[in-house]
């Protein structure tokens, strides 16, 4: 059967960065690191989202690139990266970089508009809210991909939010994590996927030994005992699955994530320590 190399996908869930990744990544991990600021998470927006777009380029040059697009009384439809665009009704009765200018600067010095945005957008900034159904407020998107006009969007909807399952990542972000030395390497073909997890899962057996894991995870398993009692550090995926339950509450009171139930359940399932 004859073998097909196909591109990397250029964004995709995070349940499938996961798999492709491998290495015992989980969604917890995704959302750690872009919390801590350092990948961002992607969006698809699918219907126009009404924003206000801050570039951050002189009026002049920012100016030029709009004109190209202006389509007397119609929205301007202006492209923005390969993947993101922004629309908008400003520009309806401009004719020259002047007037263009001058739209961009009605509000501020510097150059701004009030528009809708479309496609596939990253997350920039955002505010979790675990009590709505859709808790990834207060949001603001810069662009995906290769950029024609840098920008930054927020939303004028402070209601507005994203759930967790319309959540996406996108193959730079994916090459942040799987790259070595603060060095981005080019993703790999989707045919050589499993024989890079394949790699990883021996080097991953090579570097980390099995004395210091169960060591650690002996450590964790002491501390849960300490502080919560041995039926926690026994079973600690019940305990954190349950949100009313006294480990869940002082994490929420200290505004750190936990790990997942599952996750932690697995760091322990081999740790050694006598509890009596």
């Amino acid at each position: 059967m004859k073998e097909f190399n196909l591109p990397a996908l250029e964004y995709c869930s995070l349940e499938r960065a996961t798999r492709f990744i491998g290495a015992g990544c989980e969604v917890e991990d995704l959302l750690h690191w872009a919390e801590i600021g350092a990948i961002n998470l992607s969006y698809k927006i699918t219907s126009s989202v009404n924003a206000y777009v801050y570039f951050d380029d002189i009026n002049i040059n920012v100016a030029k690139y709009i004109l190209n697009f202006i389509e007397s009384d119609h929205y301007t439809y202006i492209p923005i990266s390969d993947n993101s665009t922004i629309l908008s009704t400003d520009f309806r009765h401009c004719a020259t970089i002047d007037d263009v200018v001058s739209s961009l600067t009605e509000v501020s010095d510097k150059p701004v508009i009030k528009a809708y945005i479309k496609g596939i957008w990253d997350i920039s900034k955002y505010t979790i809210n675990n009590k709505l159904s859709s808790p990834y407020t207060e949001l603001a998107f810069s662009p995906l991909g290769n950029s024609y006009l840098k920008c930054n969007a927020i939303l004028n909807n402070p209601e507005f939010g994203i759930s967790l399952s319309d959540l996406l990542i996108s193959k730079k972000a994916i090459s942040i994590i799987l790259g070595s030395d603060n060095k981005l390497r080019t993703m790999p073909m989707i045919s050589d996927a499993s024989r890079l997890l394949e790699k990883e899962k021996l080097d991953n057996k090579k570097d980390i030994s099995n004395t210091v894991a169960n060591n650690r995870a002996s450590l964790i398993k002491s501390l849960l005992a300490v502080h919560y009692g041995d039926d926690v550090a026994n079973n600690p995926r019940k305990f954190i699955e349950n949100k009313d339950s006294e480990i869940c509450k002082d994490f929420q009171l200290k505004g750190i994530r936990l790990p997942s139930g599952k996750t932690v359940a697995e760091w322990l399932k081999d740790a050694e320590i006598d509890l009596t």
